[in-house]
């Protein structure tokens, strides 16, 4: 079997829960990765997908049946996510079918069930993007800060979303720096607490919410979540999925395709020194109430991490490690995601 093949076999091992859970039916995934074949086919694959339901969307559209075309239109931005997503080889093709990603997504979010706000974030003389989705009913509502991991997104968190929002929870995801459009910011910062405070911010005033905002991270997230919320004042909450302590203690145990997500991600270079800024040693964890998950079964992050990141937190952790569970959790998300969303809830006092 040739590295490309074994390429392919690792993404799919890895992540196919992820797509399936995202919003891409099983059978739909396997006929995409199907027709793929091997590695280099993958991209073409995937954007080809894209363009299908991109095609979709622009019918229903045109007919007026808004429902369809923004259902189509978020589809389509997760075909292209999932292309590019773990795309290396060519990164002038990556960034093409990443862009497609942003144009669909931005299409879709006034048509989803709860529509989607972009909000702009200005921060180091730019501007950080982000979906703001407000629950049905006139509030206000709390928030729910959704925070990316080194290779999602904020396109690809609408399923994930709609858990807080039937609990009456308004979401915002967003790109910090490194993270899809917030690569324009340079690579991933192991401190994104100065990005949440500039988006908290950029919300005040904002007609619907209540003020209370907790963080929501997922996998690389997760470890960004919880260094965020150890040097911010004035969460209510903060939850960490298949997080990390230490990344560079890690990396030599890492799988080979995520290590090139990581050289990527990082900026190349000496990516072994990078990942040891990204750490919660010495750290003084997050002192309001934290929820820490993990899979016992993560193949990336070992489960052994989340009782390193509950031990940090100042005002304790609740910590559930659910044996079967994959990377995120991602094949018991009827478990893990209304677990985290009623959590917060009551932490947020909806």
């Amino acid at each position: 079997m040739s590295e490309t093949e074994n390429r392919l076999l690792s993404v799919v091992e890895h992540w196919l829960p992820r797509m399936e859970v995202a919003g891409i039916p099983s059978a739909t995934a396997r006929a995409v990765i199907d027709s793929a074949g091997v590695w280099e086919n993958w991209l073409t694959a995937w954007s080809a997908e894209g363009d299908r339901h991109a095609a979709m969307g622009e019918a229903a559209l045109a007919q007026g049946r808004e429902v369809t075309a923004g259902e189509a239109f978020a589809r389509a931005s997760l075909f292209y996510h999932f292309g590019q997503f773990m795309a290396f080889d060519d990164l002038d093709a990556k960034e093409r079918v990443a862009a497609l990603k942003v144009a669909t997504f931005r299409r879709s979010a006034p048509l989803l069930e709860h529509p989607g706000e972009l909000v702009e974030v200005p921060f180091e003389g730019g501007v950080l993007r982000s979906y703001l989705r407000r629950p049905a009913g006139a509030g206000p509502h709390p928030l729910a800060l959704i925070i990316p991991g080194s290779d999602s997104t904020k396109e690809e968190f609408p399923a994930f979303e709609r858990h807080f929002l039937l609990r009456g929870v308004a979401t915002l995801s967003l790109d910090g720096p490194g993270q899809g459009e917030g690569r324009s910011h340079g690579h991933l910062r192991a401190d994104i607490a100065p990005v949440v405070a500039a988006t908290i911010k950029t919300l005040e005033g904002r007609p619907g919410l209540t003020g209370a905002v907790g963080l929501v991270g997922m996998a690389f997230g997760g470890f960004l979540a919880l260094r965020a919320a150890a040097a911010l004042e004035g969460l209510a909450a903060v939850v960490s999925i298949n997080g990390f302590y230490d990344l560079g203690a890690l990396w030599p145990t890492l799988p080979k395709v995520y290590q090139d997500n990581m050289t990527f991600a990082l900026g190349g270079g000496d990516v072994v020194e990078s990942a040891r800024c990204f750490t919660l040693s010495g750290i003084r964890g997050p002192a309001v109430p934290t929820l820490v998950l993990h899979g016992g079964r993560d193949r990336i992050f070992p489960p052994s991490e989340a009782q390193k990141c509950a031990d940090i937190c100042r005002a304790g952790a609740e910590l559930h490690v659910f044996p079967t569970g994959n990377h995120v959790c991602n094949n018991i998300p009827w478990m893990y995601r209304p677990l985290v969303a009623d959590w917060l809830a009551e932490r947020l006092k909806v």
